[in-house]
């Protein structure tokens, strides 16, 4: 979940809709954790998760139950047997994405009263502080869950998205998509003249 701060407004609070909107993949796009703040945290936390290639995973694990099932489209049911698919994993994003938020708002709350102990002083420092800890290594495995289940939720979406136009699945590259964009300007650019 994305904090929005507005200049010059400080009393002024945000309805989180994304609390209220229907689980879609664009809500999911919306608010998955920046992947740049995830890596960081993963490497300061110490976790052995490889976040890489997720999402390619996921994409080609749907493609190949969709080809299993035989799910050739040719009408409205079949299109929507896709979308029922997809919808669970969906959710799992969301909520991921909803209780990441709320354990890193928890964690903050923690440390803030850390702060406040150490500048008192008192004998429940140690306390305060293990918990503290706890909540913030919470917090830091559950965005990490949420960024997973984002990714699999975007890759599964494009291979859905795929046997709904009936098109033949192909693992996503970079380097040949890249090149078929240079060969259309090419092409774009010598018909112009």
């Amino acid at each position: 979940m994305r904090i929005e701060l507005t200049p010059g407004m400080t009393n002024v609070v945000r309805f989180p809709i994304e609390r209220r909107a229907k689980p879609t993949i664009d809500l999911v796009r919306e608010i998955a954790p920046d992947s740049r703040e995830v890596s960081l945290v993963i490497e300061s936390f110490g976790f052995d998760d490889d976040i890489n290639g997720i999402r390619e995973a996921a994409d080609q694990d749907m493609a190949d139950y969709i080809a299993q099932k035989g799910a050739r489209l040719s009408g409205a049911a079949q299109r929507a047997d896709l979308d029922r698919l997809l919808q669970p994993i969906v959710d799992r994003a969301v909520s991921l994405c909803g209780e990441a938020h709320d354990a890193s708002l928890v964690a903050v709350k923690a440390q803030r009263q850390v702060v406040e102990a150490q500048s008192a002083g008192g004998y429940w420092l140690t306390p305060l502080s293990e918990r503290a800890s706890a909540r913030t290594f919470y917090a830091a495995r559950l965005l990490v869950d949420a960024h997973v289940a984002c990714q699999r939720a975007a890759g599964a979406s494009r291979a859905i998205d795929i046997a709904k136009r009936a098109e033949t699945w192909a693992p996503f590259d970079l380097h040949t998509e890249a090149f078929a964009l240079c060969v259309d300007e090419i092409a774009a650019r010598s018909s112009n003249r």
